[in-house]
């Protein structure tokens, strides 16, 4: 996998090939009804689950069952086609968040091609390489079944190009008796928000009064949504670039003084807590996302108050 992210121009076709392929993929979320069994790695850990996705009318029912660890299960009906909820109940890969609304943003920051031909769950499936157009984000490779278009595999590479985080199907059926099952009816367990990602990336942003600004991001990332904690006084902004996502914190004044800096990473995903000076006092910025410990250091740097509207303007 690694030689095929760093030697991806062997491998390269014309561009609207890989483009074509990955609309096929999308359109195929939407469109088939399947089940089957998925795997998730992430730092040695291995996650195994049972998936279940129908799709009826404008509608998309989800059932997920974990098989290994703790016992649980997340059911999903959710009124917004293309939406993908894997990735939130699997703690799964950024490119299962692929949809309509992102695809024109994904090619600021990637360059995508198609690599050649892989078996994955016993179906032959066409590699997709999204390789980041600069240092500042994590490249992927995708698996796309050639018979169905769905993603059977999606890997997250690191700068170097090795594997972080690994998802992908062991077993899937597409369609046939599945097409004529009832979607269960009754109370889901909606202890994980299915439609928070759809409503980042399919409707207008949700912005709260912007009381902090980010002055620096990565080429391709937007802001899809900030909030501010009137309680606390933290101040959330999120941004994405189409399959990275990046949230940042600022809190309070108060809050800063208790909060202490530090690092964390956890296979992709990092959390930064740093001390930002801004004016003569420090605030506490927080950064958390699917980027590089260096991005998300250059981010917390740029963090800048707005200034508020509401006040006159002195006098020059």
């Amino acid at each position: 996998m690694t030689a095929i992210f760093m030697c991806g121009p062997l491998f390269s076709q014309q561009p609207d090939t890989a483009y074509d392929l990955m609309l096929r993929m999308i359109d195929a979320s939407k469109q088939l009804n399947y089940a089957g069994l998925v795997t998730y790695e992430k730092l040695g850990n291995l996650k195994s689950a049972k998936v279940l996705h129908l799709v009826r009318d404008n509608e998309i029912f989800e059932q997920i069952v974990n098989l290994n660890g703790p016992e649980g299960e997340f059911v999903n009906l959710s009124g917004i086609k293309g939406c993908q909820n894997l990735s939130v109940i699997l703690g799964g890969t950024s490119a299962l968040k692929i949809n309509d609304a992102t695809y024109i943003q994904l090619k600021q920051s990637y360059s995508i091609e198609t690599g050649g031909s892989v078996r994955i769950a016993g179906r032959e499936a066409t590699l997709l390489i999204l390789r980041p157009n600069d240092a500042w984000r994590y490249g992927y490779v995708v698996a796309i079944d050639k018979q169905s278009g769905l993603m059977l595999q999606s890997v997250l590479l690191s700068l170097s190009g090795k594997p972080m985080e690994r998802f992908q199907f062991i077993e899937i059926s597409v369609g046939g008796n599945l097409d004529s099952v009832e979607v269960p009816r009754g109370s889901y367990n909606l202890g994980v928000n299915g439609l928070t990602d759809c409503e980042i990336n399919d409707s207008t942003p949700k912005q709260d009064v912007p009381k902090w600004r980010v002055d620096w991001v990565p080429t391709g990332f937007a802001m899809t949504d900030s909030q501010l904690d009137r309680d606390g006084g933290q101040y959330s902004m999120v941004f994405s670039d189409g399959l990275a996502v990046v949230t940042v914190f600022v809190e309070s004044a108060e809050t800063s003084i208790k909060v202490p800096p530090f690092l964390a990473k956890s296979g992709a995903t990092v959390a930064l807590v740093s001390k930002v000076q801004v004016g003569g006092s420090f605030i506490t910025v927080s950064v958390v996302g699917e980027i590089p410990g260096d991005t998300a250091k250059r981010i917390a740097e740029s963090i800048t108050p707005v200034p508020d509207s509401g006040k006159n303007p002195q006098p020059t």
